[in-house]
C-alpha cells in the first residue's frame, strides 16, 4: 500500500499498549515472546469493547505458524498469562464439536482482550470516530488554555509605547 492512499474508516484505526503494566507492571518480564505476539495479533481483530472473534486460520496466516493446533496452543497459554491478577485475555467458548480426529473441540470462539494492557483507537483524523472527534476537540480546548498565557503582543505592544514616551 503506498503511503499516500486513502485509508477505509476500519483501517484508521491503532493500537494503543499502555505504558504503565509494561514499566511499573513488569508485564513484558511475566509473559513469553510467544504470548506477546499472539496478544498482538489478536488486537488487530479487537472492537472498541476489547472483543474479537479472528478465525483460527486468520491468526495462523498473520502470526505465520504453520498449523491451526499452534494457534490453539498460544491462545490456551496467553488465557493462563496473567497481569494485576487478571488473564490477559479471556476465551468465550460458543460451540462444541467433534473434529475429524474424533475430539471434541470448540468452533466460533470470541476473545475478551484486557483493555488494562491493550485497546484500539481511531485516528483524531477520522471524522467517522466520535472517540477521536471528542479527543481532538480536547486537545484543542487544551491548546488554546496552555498558549493564552503565552499570547504575549498586547503586552509587547504597551511596552514599546511606554519606552517611547520615555
Amino acid at each position: 500500500m503506498k503511503i499516500n492512499q486513502q485509508l477505509k474508516p476500519a483501517e484508521k484505526l491503532y493500537i494503543q499498549v499502555w505504558r504503565n503494566p509494561i514499566f511499573y507492571g513488569e508485564l513484558l518480564a511475566d509473559v513469553n515472546a510467544e504470548q506477546w505476539h499472539t496478544l498482538t495479533g489478536l488486537a488487530v481483530f479487537m472492537n472498541g469493547d476489547g472483543e474479537c472473534n479472528p478465525s483460527l486460520s486468520k491468526l495462523k496466516q498473520i502470526l505465520g505458524l504453520r498449523s491451526i493446533a499452534s494457534v490453539s496452543r498460544r491462545i490456551k497459554s496467553l488465557e493462563f498469562a496473567r497481569f494485576n491478577g487478571y488473564s490477559l485475555i479471556e476465551v468465550i467458548r460458543k460451540k462444541r464439536v467433534k473434529n475429524t480426529q474424533g475430539k471434541w473441540t470448540y468452533i466460533n470462539n470470541r476473545y475478551q482482550l484486557n483493555q488494562q494492557v491493550i485497546t484500539i483507537f481511531a485516528t483524531a483524523n477520522d471524522p467517522t470516530s466520535v472517540y477521536s472527534r471528542q479527543y481532538a476537540e480536547k486537545n484543542r480546548e487544551n491548546k488554546a488554555k496552555h498558549l493564552r498565557p503565552l499570547y504575549t503582543d498586547e503586552k509587547r505592544n504597551e511596552d514599546n509605547i511606554t519606552r517611547e514616551s520615555s
